[in-house]
């Protein structure tokens, strides 16, 4: 027979009173609460049944176990008056108790409470189970009783201290991957124990207890279906299970997998730590050994951990500064790691690792000092304390970019300077630097070019030009503009013409693209670099990172670092969030044969990428990158070249300062290098060929732009006072300028006396020129004594007549000369300079000797000549009084007058003026003038073009450091600009999310709830509870704050628009089903819902999981409604009417659906209407017309044996439409949408 519930739970309960004996601690109040009220029934029941009772005083009282029980009218149990802490009747009755709670009786009943969270409130709030039986008084005159309670059984939770009942909602795949998962779920406690079980279909389940939101869970197959089912239990209540399914992906090949961990972590949680910021090679210390980049300051680093304990389920990093804790947070598992550039082209799918943890460690934090703590799920720590992190400076760089064109317009084909925001944060993550300032100058167009010999070209140049040719491309791209704006900006102001030479202060370097016209034509330059220059065709691709390598001091195929290979490891993107995979994805998977390396193919199936200075690769590689990811010893390289220039700080003394690797820290740098007034300001470059001398041709070139440079205090053309200048007749002197220092002296008999020059007549009549001193009464030159004329056998001394010679000034222009006689004629003077007083005097030099004419000698009797190798001689020079300038007239009336060289700085060639102004108002004329004893010369002189195209400017970029990726993410292209987006038509949020994520995001959309980055460049997803819009923004600034509620932009956030914009939320005519269904089902089906909620669901939805989920309501008059959640977990009242409001957007009632089906179904013309309302088209389009062209998404109707079926246009010129019934209706041409 059947057995009755309750008599069986009594007959069971009966049975095991032996177990009520022990305690079982591990009940939870509610179940506690739930086998008290069971108890009491039992001992009910047996009152009932009589069994045990018996009469007294006119009461029934049943005996169980030894103990009294009083039952009241309803046969319940009522409990004595308990004495102390005699509790025996109580526990005998709930015996599953331990000492850890107690009981308090009240009106036959009693409250259980435990001692440590228990709590009871004076309004009855509170932590305890209660049990107070009914109770009744006596009959009233009228039959009724005078007073009576019900009984009373509640186990209340209201404020259990700091309890609370448990509770999780929103089971959910953070991210899987082909060998590990993590699981994440909101709202568990802290003192919740909550367990999971994963079990693989014909496997036993595995078992996970006291795990937390955010469980990693590794070593899984791939490609297979596991089931995850959660359960949680605290000291209150459990609650029903969840279960969730996933499928790991398919197998991955690990490219750090196999390498050997080195433990840089002190404590029991052991493993390697890297700093990917760069490269992934990047260790806390020992990358001087290696050769790897050191860490760099101020620049956001992804932090790697590879724990030598696999089964780690769950890592926290304690970020610390000068040992004060900033944060803790927890690490992305293996399952979450970034992916990599890998295109999708069908091949073995790449992963960095398949074990290591990662966490990206703001740029703020990495500077000494910084130190971390990390702790696993078992609480085992692992120490890398600040000592431990060797940092390799803060460098900065700064690339000027200018494209020119000499006796041609320029190319126009910079890309740097068109994409220069989004390429110079690409190149930002292949150099180790913490910060980067790209900036650009105007288009420099030359129609006359002036070379430093004198050369003019306004046609062609007179020499053939080639890619690393060109008498006009060393001396005008490199040496005038690329050297001469490197100079500039450290305030030197004139050089050599052709001179190239680098004056490296801090790290600034121009690279210039370059085209001139030639006798064969006009050639393209480029493929050099070096020297703070680069000449570039391309400025993506090798051409740009080999180019660059050569500045930073890299040469040809550097020995093993020519090739990457498996200990070279990936690059990092912090931009894209990708790694950069140092495989070949698309070549052929050959074996590197260079730079002393043999290097086989990664896993079989990919060759390793070359060095940008071992023939490279191409741009776009990979899915992100335009540029070489050098090998990390190379980079070290670059580092070390990075670190030896100065970072301009106006708050040193000296405008320096340096990184000292020993200290770890900066130091103001020691030189004389000129200070600049303003840095980095908007300027004007100004540039000129001239010579001094005014022998060769001089030109002021036209302006160049920029607005990122240094001004300095420049010097001004002195006011000069005129001195006699060169040899000086002394009848023509004033008796005042004798007595000058003018004069240029020589050594006679160890004593200094002036020079003069005579001329002197033998007593054969023959005449010449001597170089003496004068004599010490001023009367006389003399030649010195022990140098005589031979004249017919005799010596003859050789002196002036009285006053009767000229004095040599030390003022004049460049060597001195003289005239011995007319056949030897004007040659360069020399004086002779040596110890004692038997070899003196002046002569003239040659090639070879300082000498005299034939017949000339010394007392010795031997020719006066002295051989110039044997050195005590010299050639006397003269101080040029000779000024250079060039003056700068501006918009506003005031003018500049900059001093440049005054004397050729190489004899052989022109000078070259090059500085900075502040470039603000504009130049109207530059004069380039000198100025000497004869007066001004103007060597040229340009009117200047007033309609610069400064607007035009790009620049400045600023990469790294506070500046994060600013500017790249300000030129982002706002929704309603996107052409790819707007060729779409978006009919679900879901599908509009995933274009948004893949094409801003790197495959990411930030929600603030379950997914929240904080890196400039996230993309964020915002519900605005004002406008009731889906708005999306990229994160400008780490220090973002409350997104903007007006559909606009602001500090922190760019906003790019709106969903509303662009899906449509009204069915799609062509996709709702159209057949006699019921409309909750007809709904559930096109939003593809498992079901429809009810408003008491409202708060159980969450991001990442039941986002817009649909919900179904009732009105007052019967009539079902329909609404989509915008904001999950939010609860308020659905509208009154049937309209959307900030929350919920109205999606229709059961009769304006069933009219609008009807509607479709009836009327061919609706119907179309309704296709051409949703995908925003004015009509039809007619197949064949304007020649079979059309506009993409137009829609065409094609009639097919009686039907009506529609297509998309996808490709503007197209053919006939693929027939419906094929298996697939779609072709290059057309979409097919679906039929009437």
């Amino acid at each position: 027979m059947k057995k009755n519930t309750l008599a069986w739970l009594i007959s069971s309960l009966l049975g095991s009173t032996a177990a009520f004996a022990n305690a079982n601690h591990d009940l939870t109040l509610v179940e506690i609460g739930n086998q008290t009220f069971e108890r009491i029934e039992m001992l009910k029941q047996l009152a009932d049944k009589g069994q045990d009772t018996y009469q007294r005083d006119g009461k029934t009282y049943l005996n169980f176990q030894g103990h009294e029980y009083w039952v009241n009218f309803d046969n319940y149990p009522k409990f004595p008056f308990m004495f102390g802490e005699q509790d025996q009747a109580y526990r005998n009755v709930v015996d599953f108790v331990g000492p850890e709670w107690e009981f308090i009786w009240y009106n036959g009943g009693f409250y259980l409470i435990h001692k440590e969270f228990g709590v009871m409130n004076p309004d009855d709030t509170g932590c305890y189970v209660e049990y107070i039986p009914a109770a009744r008084g006596s009959k009233g005159p009228n039959g009724e009783y005078i007073w009576q309670s019900d009984m009373i059984q509640n186990i209340e939770t209201s404020d259990c201290d700091d309890l609370s009942a448990p509770s999780i909602n929103a089971l959910n795949v953070a991210s899987v991957s082909d060998q590990g998962v993590q699981l994440k779920w909101a709202t568990q406690n802290a003192n919740d124990n909550v367990v999971l079980t994963l079990t693989e279909s014909g496997s036993e389940p595995v078992r996970y207890d006291n795990v937390q939101s955010g469980l990693f869970i590794g070593s899984l197959k791939p490609d297979t279906r596991y089931t995850a089912e959660l359960s949680s239990c605290n000291a209150i209540d459990c609650i029903e299970p969840q279960k969730i399914e996933f499928t790991t992906s398919a197998a991955r090949l690990g490219y750090a997998d196999e390498l050997p961990l080195v433990n840089h972590l002190n404590g029991d949680l052991t493993g390697s730590i890297h700093f990917a910021q760069t490269h992934t090679t990047t260790a806390p210390n020992q990358n001087d050994v290696n050769l790897f980049p050191d860490l760099v300051i101020d620049r956001e680093a992804l932090l790697l951990f590879t724990p030598e304990d696999k089964t780690v389920q769950q890592v926290w990093v304690e970020v610390s500064f000068e040992g004060t804790v900033i944060t803790r947070l927890p690490m992305l598992p293996p399952s979450a790691l970034a992916a990599s550039d890998q295109p999708d082209n069908g091949r073995s799918k790449v992963v960095f690792s398949h074990h290591a943890w990662s966490l990206p460690l703001q740029w703020d934090w990495m500077k000494p000092g910084l130190s971390l703590r990390l702790t696993d799920n078992t609480d085992r720590q692992g120490d890398l304390a600040a000592n431990e992190l060797v940092f390799g400076g803060a460098p900065e760089l700064i690339i000027q970019n200018i494209d020119m064109g000499m006796l041609t317009a320029p190319r126009d084909g910079n890309t740097m300077i068109k994409n220069m925001a989004k390429l110079s944060a690409d190149y930002f993550q292949k150099i180790p630097a913490s910060k980067l300032v790209m900036a650009d100058y105007t288009a420099a167009y030359f129609p006359k070019v002036t070379l430093p010999n004198g050369k003019v070209y306004t046609t062609s140049s007179d020499s053939e030009g080639g890619w690393h040719g060109g008498d006009m491309r060393e001396a005008i791209g490199k040496a005038l503009v690329s050297t001469g704006v490197n100079n500039a900006n450290v305030g030197i102001t004139d050089s050599a013409g052709y001179s190239q030479a680098y004056n490296k202060r801090f790290n600034h370097i121009t690279a210039h693209t370059n085209r001139g016209v030639y006798t064969n034509g006009i050639i393209d330059h480029g493929g050099s670099g070096g020297g703070g220059i680069v000449t570039l065709t391309a400025t993506t691709g090798n051409e740009w990172s080999h180019e660059l390598g050569h500045n930073y001091g890299l040469g040809h195929y550097p020995w093993y670092a020519s090739t990457h290979d498996l200990e070279s490891g990936w690059g990092w993107d912090a931009l894209h969030r990708r790694f950069i995979g140092n495989l070949h994805w698309t070549g052929e998977a050959t074996t590197n044969d260079v730079g002393g390396e043999v290097v086989p193919p990664f896993a079989g199936e990919f060759r390793f990428m070359r060095d940008a200075q071992a023939g490279g690769e191409a741009a776009l590689l990979g899915t992100i990158s335009h540029y070489t990811l050098e090998h990390p010893s190379q980079s070290r390289r670059v580092q070390t070249w990075l670190n030896n220039g100065f970072n301009v700080n106006l708050n040193s003394s000296t405008g320096y300062v340096r990184w000292n690797q020993e200290s770890q820290s900066y130091e103001e740098a020691q030189t004389d290098t000129p200070v600049p007034t303003a840095a980095g300001v908007p300027v004007v470059t100004m540039l000129g060929i001239y010579d001094p001398r005014n022998e060769l041709a001089s030109q002021v070139y036209p302006l160049i732009y920029s607005n990122y440079g240094n001004v300095f205090e420049l010097p001004s053309a002195p006011d000069v006072t005129y001195h006699p200048e060169g040899w000086q007749a002394v009848s023509s002197l004033s008796d005042e300028q004798i007595q000058q220092d003018l004069w240029q002296t020589m050594k006679v008999n160890n004593q200094q006396a002036r020079i003069c020059q005579f001329t002197y007549t033998a007593s054969n009549g023959e005449s010449a020129n001597f170089v003496g001193t004068v004599s010490t009464d001023m009367a006389r030159c003399e030649s010195s004594e022990d140098m005589y004329w031979n004249i017919n056998g005799q010596r003859e001394r050789m002196i002036s007549q009285d006053h009767d010679y000229s004095l040599l000034s030390k003022y004049g222009e460049g060597a001195v000369t003289y005239t011995p006689n007319t056949e030897i004629g004007e040659v360069p003077l020399c004086v002779l300079d040596k110890s004692g007083t038997s070899h003196d005097g002046a002569g003239y030099f040659t090639s070879s000797h300082c000498q005299q004419f034939s017949g000339v000698k010394h007392n010795n009797g031997a020719d006066w000549r002295y051989a110039r190798h044997q050195g005590g001689m010299h050639q006397p020079s003269m101080i040029s009084q000779r000024s250079c300038a060039v003056t700068v007239e501006r918009q506003d009336g005031s003018v500049q007058n900059i001093a440049v060289a005054s004397s050729r700085l190489n004899d052989s060639q022109s000078n070259k003026f090059h500085f900075n102004l502040e470039q603000l108002p504009l130049p109207t004329r530059v004069t380039l003038s000198c100025t000497d004893v004869n007066g001004e010369q103007v060597l040229d002189s340009l009117i200047t073009d007033q309609n610069p195209a400064i607007d035009k400017l790009v620049g400045p970029i600023f990469v790294g450091q506070e500046h994060s990726y600013k500017q790249y993410v300000d030129e982002q292209v706002m929704f309603a600009d996107n052409a790819a987006l707007n060729r779409i038509d978006f009919g679900f949020v879901a599908d509009f999310d995933k274009f948004v994520a893949d094409n801003y995001g790197a495959g990411v959309l930030n929600n603030g709830e379950t997914s929240a980055e904080r890196r400039a460049g996230a993309l964020y997803v915002y519900p605005n509870p004002v406008t009731g819009t889906r708005d999306y923004f990229l994160m400008r600034d780490i220090s973002a704050a409350d997104f903007p509620t007006n559909q606009a932009g602001n500090e922190g956030w760019k906003y790019l628009g709106s969903a509303e914009n662009h899906v449509q939320f009204g069915f799609n005519p062509l996709k709702v089903d159209r057949s006699n269904i019921d409309n909750a089902q007809r709904i559930a089906n096109y939003f593809n819902q498992p079901q429809l909620l009810t408003w008491e669901q409202a708060s159980s939805t969450a991001w990442g999981q039941s986002e817009n989920a649909i919900f179904i309501d009732t009105d007052e008059s019967g009539e079902r409604r329909y609404f989509m959640q915008k904001r999950p977990g939010v609860s308020s009242a659905l509208p009154v009417q049937n309209t959307s409001d900030a929350d919920w957007r109205f999606i229709g009632s059961d009769t304006d659906i069933e009219q609008y089906i009807a509607e479709l179904n009836s009327d061919l013309a609706k119907f179309e209407a309704e296709i051409l309302a949703w995908h925003k088209q004015d009509r039809m389009g007619v197949w064949g017309e304007n020649n079979n062209t059309g506009t993409i998404n137009d829609i065409y109707v094609y009639h097919f044996r009686g039907g009506y079926h529609y297509y998309r246009l996808i490709d503007g010129k197209y053919w006939y439409f693929p027939w419906p019934t094929e298996a697939n209706p779609n072709n290059a041409d057309w979409q097919y949408l679906g039929h009437f």
